[in-house]
């Protein structure tokens, strides 16, 4: 389930703006409507599995998604969804 927002300021902020690349950004609004599995998420953008697999990583690790893993048809698959629906960075000193 997706908690509304995410706010962030000084590291924190420096590590998600980091991050969000075009890329990271398009994988987020495709979980933020559906979980999928790393495979289906690369096949849609039109990108490799291992830098999907790479985009997602670091999304997990920043918090902005999260993943399980479960049995497919060719051994096991990574599920991904959205936690957040919103990010706000706060800039101050």
């Amino acid at each position: 389930m997706q908690s509304d927002e995410l706010i962030v300021k000084g590291e924190d902020a420096l590590k998600i703006a980091e991050i969000l690349t075009s890329t990271s950004l398009k994988i987020l609004q495709i979980l933020s409507k559906e979980s999928l599995d790393v495979s289906s998420i690369a096949k849609r953008l039109g990108l490799s599995e291992a830098y999907v697999s790479e985009q997602i990583q670091l999304l997990e690790e920043t918090g902005l998604i999260k993943a399980n893993y479960q049995r497919g048809k060719r051994g096991v698959r990574k599920i991904c969804r959205a936690s957040v629906s919103k990010i706000t960075i706060i800039i101050e000193l």
